[in-house]
């Protein structure tokens, strides 16, 4: 592998996107194997190098993922963009989102499944859109409300269609949404079992096929009982947690994670190694805090593992197109210059 600061140098390159392939600039046929043209192989070789070179990551939640345009497809983003949770996606893809999703995938970037699993079976219980009866819940998934080892085993049966929906289209893994209580998240003794049965389904599944298992919690101190209803394990096996800090700057930051520490401390360094703290483009008023956001460290002197933006694709108009994601790109991993 090549050095860290060739490595870091060569990035700054790759953040540019369209001064380096020009061949997107041309998006008018809605199909997206007309969109791209794959760049060369050292362009892919100096992308994956910067991809496996220690960094801060860039992440985001994709929303309204269609890939009919430039500004709704995934190769769109700036080819340095790590890793992205499809919002709202749980399957049926498109011939132009397939096209799409492998072209992203080619250069190395991922993306993952991603909604709201407060109950079992949401979303991919068959003949249902989103929530199902809770009866038609029961009767599919095989659990009986109330009775934890029936809901364990359902549990673990929604993890594994999950998992089959990505081996199905190549998708690279689950965000799971942790948020609200229902039959899957409860935060009981004894209830509490069943997401964490869920997550560890996922993990044995996704260790079996190379995906990643991801979750995300809201970034204040009030929600952290959701974090706290996870068993240390199954904290230690998620690849990334992204906290929604959508309205802190440095020092709201800092409190925020020293609360974080204070659940569960003896696996705090783990933790905040694997978090990724975002901003949200939904909010105009809010969107300011992302460039900030890029230049914060953990005053404990620690390292996080990057930062992301609720609905990554609203920073696609501009010149170049995303300017706060690049600018971020950059900020975060600046080249090394001999």
């Amino acid at each position: 592998m090549k050095g860290l600061k060739s490595i870091l140098f060569a990035a700054a390159a790759l953040i540019a996107g369209p001064a380096v392939i020009t061949s997107c600039d041309d998006w008018t046929e809605p199909e997206a194997e007309d969109f791209y043209t794959p760049p060369t192989e050292s362009y892919y070789t100096n992308l994956k190098d910067y991809f496996e070179s220690p960094h801060k990551v860039m992440f985001g939640w994709f929303g309204s993922w269609t890939a009919a345009a430039k500004s709704n497809s995934l190769i769109g983003l700036p080819d340095s963009t790590d890793f992205v949770s499809l919002w709202l996606c749980w399957g049926n893809l498109n011939e132009a989102q397939q096209a799409d999703l492998k072209a992203f995938q080619a250069r190395g970037s991922k993306a993952v499944l991603c909604w709201l699993a407060t109950n079992i079976g949401e979303n991919i219980t068959p003949g249902y859109s989103g929530v199902p009866p809770i009866e038609a819940a029961e009767e599919f998934w095989g659990f009986t409300n109330g009775d934890v080892p029936s809901m364990i085993e359902a549990a673990r049966k929604y993890a594994d269609a999950i998992a089959d929906t990505c081996d199905k289209y190549n998708i690279d893994g689950f965000d799971m949404d942790i948020e609200s209580t229902g039959t899957l998240i409860m935060g009981g003794t004894e209830t509490r079992k069943v997401q964490n049965e869920f997550l560890r389904q996922l993990r044995k599944r996704f260790d079996e096929s190379g995906r990643m298992l991801v979750i995300d919690i809201p970034g204040g101190v009030g929600w952290l009982h959701y974090y706290d209803y996870l068993d240390d394990d199954v904290v230690e096996s998620v690849d990334y947690i992204c906290w929604q800090t959508y309205e802190l700057g440095h020092a709201g930051l800092d409190q925020f994670f020293n609360s974080v520490k204070s659940y569960k401390p003896d696996l705090f360094e783990k933790v905040l190694k694997k978090s990724i703290v975002t901003a949200t483009f939904e909010r105009a008023a809010d969107k300011n805090l992302f460039p900030v956001q890029s230049t914060w460290n953990y005053s404990g002197g620690l390292e996080h593992a990057g930062q992301g933006a609720y609905h990554i694709e609203y920073d696609y108009p501009g010149t170049p197109d995303y300017p706060y994601v690049r600018k971020g790109i950059a900020t975060q991993n600046p080249p090394i210059n001999n």
